[in-house]
């Protein structure tokens, strides 16, 4: 058995300072039947006086507190085929059933040698590279947050402030991970694009695994699995371990909208301009892609759009309208499909953390499920589809206050054209069906009896949509 030297053991043999690094990667396991949440990382090194393997491993936990807690070894070759032997022997052992490490792509890692951090490990995406992440040891050090002055109007300047904060503390609040100027890093080192993707693959494998009723063992299994590969804050005593396994179609929703929410954090901090960290509202505004303006409370625009919020609520009159914004989205005015005909200004609800992605890259197709406050299958109750209400009760039903106690929900213009009337739940619609252009579930009232609680709108084609107002509220 090769003898591995602890990090300060003053016996070890010597080795350089400064030495190459031929191979390396980081592994994360967490097994919650267990209760491990454990990393190892493992590099070669190599040098004119021989070879070594370096070992760096410990509880994930610590290591947000500490970036040095862990243990540390080295061993020690003459030959670089030797130490080949023993790293590819430690990888395989530790990536083993039986251990169930996984290797995480970091675009910057965090732990192992000093040399090593900074650098990315394991497969860097091209979606992080063209995103300025390749995480380059010799990469500029994280400029400090600073507060500059912005040119936007006071109101806008508010808008994006609230939103960015809302989505940042709600995702570092969940995942073990804060926000830097390289992105968003966790104890182990800054997460790649493709690692994001690897924890969604993980979520549709639990998702299927749900679907066909899978024995809680098998669910702790891919929870764990996927905590390996998307770090989360889950907590040691026993209880937090039992309710972190992801066994329930909400469970499910809430971890897709927590990746959704990092995709499009990664995306808006692409472009070589650290908006996360710095404190750049115009830096931040430009990111959304999207222009902004606020309707002044007293002019004949708002009062109109105020009028349509409150004149339409059916179940409930108690929404106050805060703000008014004009949004417009250049690449989806211009995609708006304006022969489908029919087009209705309806409101389309999402929790407040959302609007930063919402803003940014449009309302997007659902991928696994839609939260709708009830349960649900793999979409909504229509299919496949964008989901709106003509009813802004309804739509602030799907929204949340954030710290200022204030909702976010937009209003677009939707091209409905000929609509499939349904009053029963048709589950897998991936399009309207032959002749129509959209469907509309029928809301449950007196002289028509209907499986829907509420009249919902959906459209299967993105082009049948565009934003044109975000409507701050309370309710």
């Amino acid at each position: 058995m090769t003898k591995a030297w602890k990090f300060n053991d003053s016996s070890q043999p010597g080795f350089p300072s400064t030495f190459a690094i031929a191979k390396k990667a980081v592994l994360q396991v967490t097994d919650l039947k267990n209760n491990n949440n454990k990393y190892y990382g493992i590099e070669l090194h190599t040098s004119a006086q021989g070879c070594r393997v370096f070992t760096h491993y410990g509880r994930t936990d610590d290591l947000e507190n500490d970036p040095n807690a862990g243990a540390k070894e080295s061993r020690y070759f003459a030959s670089l085929g030797e130490a080949q032997v023993e790293y590819d022997s430690i990888y395989k052992q530790k990536t083993s059933k039986s251990k169930g490490y996984q290797e995480v792509s970091l675009a910057s890692s965090k732990i192992g040698s000093q040399q090593a951090r900074g650098q990315s490990s394991g497969h860097v995406d091209d979606k992080t590279l063209s995103k300025g992440a390749s995480g380059a040891s010799d990469a500029p050090k994280a400029p400090k947050a600073s507060v500059k002055s912005s040119t936007l109007s006071d109101g806008v300047q508010e808008m994006v402030k609230y939103i960015y904060a809302e989505a940042t503390t709600a995702l570092t609040s969940t995942v073990a991970a804060k926000i830097t100027a390289n992105g968003i890093e966790t104890p182990l080192g800054v997460l790649t694009v493709g690692q994001v993707e690897k924890g969604e693959q993980i979520l549709d494998e639990i998702n299927q695994a749900v679907k066909a009723k899978a024995s809680h063992s098998r669910l702790e299994d891919l929870s764990g699995e996927f905590y390996s590969a998307i770090p989360h804050r889950i907590g040691r005593t026993r209880d937090a371990i039992a309710s972190s396994v992801i066994d329930a179609l909400a469970d499910i929703v809430a971890k897709q909208e927590t990746l959704q929410l990092m995709k499009d954090m990664l995306a808006v901090n692409s472009g070589g301009k650290a908006v996360l960290f710095e404190n750049n509202l115009d830096d931040q505004y430009q990111a959304l892609g999207v222009t902004i303006a606020q309707l002044e409370g007293n002019s004949g625009p708002f009062k109109e759009i105020q009028d349509h919020v409150l004149s339409s609520q059916v179940k409930s009159k108690n929404i106050k309208v805060v703000n008014v914004f004009t949004l417009q989205r250049q690449g989806e005015w211009h995609a708006f499909d304006t022969k489908v005909g029919s087009e209705k200004l309806m409101f389309h609800g999402s929790r407040i953390k959302n609007w930063v992605g919402i803003l940014s890259r449009g309302i997007l197709m659902p991928k696994m499920a839609v939260s709708m406050g009830v349960n649900r299958t793999d979409a909504g109750w229509l299919g496949n589809g964008i989901y709106f209400g003509d009813a802004s009760c309804t739509a602030a039903f799907y929204t949340t206050p954030g710290t200022k106690k204030t909702r976010m929900m937009a209003i677009a213009r939707v091209a409905l054209g000929n609509m499939k009337e349904f009053t029963k739940i048709t589950y897998g619609l991936d399009a309207p069906p032959s002749g129509y252009d959209s469907c509309h579930g029928l809301r449950n009232r007196k002289g028509l009896p209907s499986q829907f609680e509420d009249d919902e709108y959906v459209i299967y084609r993105q082009n049948q949509q565009r934003l044109e107002y975000l409507v701050e509220l309370t309710a």
